[in-house]
């Protein structure tokens, strides 16, 4: 479970950066008077790590850390002094000036504009570099400013507004590609499951079609067993028969429409240029690659474009026929090279998906299409995966595009799948 920091500690973390960083300073007009880098820092902290805790504290305690931390080395290099503490307390005054005049000009940080922000930045900066300058003058008996100082503060003042303007902008366009690198990458997970569950509900609905025929061979069996006046027994058995599938079929029925009733709303996109579908199916790919540490790179042509209705479908075509050239990559030496192409030839859209692994045998050519066969397995654990991805990839390149799927493989030589979809089953 991820704990945060407490607010306390957040605001003595950015009173130590700050005054770290205010070490690196020239001197300037008056004997202690520093221009610093922190000033640069101090707005962007505000605005950034301490961008829900409140102002005055945060300045307050930065001020406080700052007069600390330079009257130790103070100490350290000359002994303690009153003299010097009066000398170095203008300087940890600053930040506390800064924080009232910001405070005073941005009464809410969440919901202020960058125009208004920046004018409090480059506000808070002059008028505390004056107010230290004054405090000076009563503590330390500092001499009077010249009148050029003020036009000089005003130049520090708007040279490190800009400095701290351009760090808050770099931040937060990063922190916005953050968020939509994020929100593509919940797009393209929720476009697989999506991709997934469609997949499973067509094969659930052909499947479906098999459940009605056996339901109707128990009541055909049932009435067979009335005729010829079988025990009372078999009859009730086969009406019970009967009966339990006619209430599967009920419940299939109601997951398939529930299932379905789920998924039509979260998605509702009708339609998808090809390219973006091999967009999302290498960013997929690669990230199976990245998570299994395969060195296999995966080359893309896409020649003729199109938009479609059915990318669902594409995607779980391609996408099985990917997965299973990446693993037959992994079980041999988890290196290679994938290919994905797709060209136009006449009325039909041909894709291609060949990859220099392995390859396969005549007897495992001859199987690879049966639900329910696989030529993996997991080592650690000796389970064979299920074998519906190839069986499913036929079926719906044959069923619902017709069009058809061939491989050419050969051990040594890699494997090759080619699948050829009407034009008019795609361009919708």
């Amino acid at each position: 479970m991820k704990h945060e920091i407490h607010p306390w500690r957040q605001t003595l973390i950015i009173g130590v950066a700050v005054a770290v960083s205010s070490q690196l300073y020239l001197n300037f007009f008056v004997d202690e008077f520093r221009i610093s880098a922190s000033v640069v820092l101090l707005p962007v902290l505000l605005m950034t790590v301490g961008l829900r805790l409140h102002t005055l504290p945060i300045c307050i305690s930065t001020g406080a850390v700052v007069f600390l931390f330079r009257s130790a080395v103070a100490v350290f290099a000359h002994g303690p002094s009153v003299e010097e503490a009066l000398r170095l307390l203008p300087g940890g005054l600053f930040y506390v000036f800064y924080g009232c005049v910001f405070k005073l000009m941005v009464r809410n940080k969440h919901i202020v504009g960058l125009p208004r922000l920046f004018t409090a930045f480059f506000t808070a900066d002059f008028t505390a570099n004056v107010l230290e300058i004054l405090s000076r003058m009563l503590l330390s008996g500092a001499p009077r400013p010249e009148s050029r100082t003020f036009g000089i503060l005003i130049l520090i003042a708007a040279v490190r507004t800009a400095a701290a303007a351009f760090l808050l902008v770099v931040i937060r366009q990063y922190e916005l590609l953050q968020v939509r690198n994020e929100h593509e990458r919940r797009y393209q997970r929720l476009f697989l499951m999506i991709t997934g569950l469609k997949s499973e509900l067509y094969l659930m609905r052909k499947n479906s079609e098999e459940i009605e025929r056996v339901m109707g061979s128990a009541y055909r069996l049932y009435e067979l067993a009335q005729q010829q006046k079988f025990p009372e027994e078999v009859r009730r058995m086969t009406l019970g028969i009967a009966r339990d599938v006619h209430e599967i079929k009920k419940d299939y029925f109601r997951i398939i429409t529930g299932v379905e009733e789920e998924i039509e709303g979260e998605y509702d996109v009708e339609e998808m240029p090809f390219r973006e579908v091999l967009e999302i199916l290498e960013a997929t790919s690669y990230l199976i690659l990245k998570e299994k540490q395969l060195d296999i790179h995966l080359f893309f042509d896409c020649r003729d474009d199109f938009v479609t209705r059915e990318h669902y479908a594409i995607m779980n075509i391609l996408k099985n026929l990917v997965v299973n050239a990446i693993e037959a990559i992994e079980g041999d030496r988890r290196s290679g090279e994938i290919r994905i192409s797709e060209y136009k030839e006449g009325q039909d859209y041909v894709f291609r998906v060949s990859d220099n692994g392995p390859g396969m045998s005549e007897k495992q050519l001859g199987k690879i299409f049966r639900l329910g066969y696989s030529t993996k397995f997991n080592q650690k654990t000796g389970n064979i995966y299920r074998g519906v991805g190839l069986a499913g990839v036929k079926t719906t390149v044959e069923d619902l595009f017709g069009g058809t799927i061939e491989v050419r493989s050969a051990p040594g030589e890699g494997t090759e799948f080619c699948v050829r979809i009407p034009a008019g089953g795609l361009e919708k």
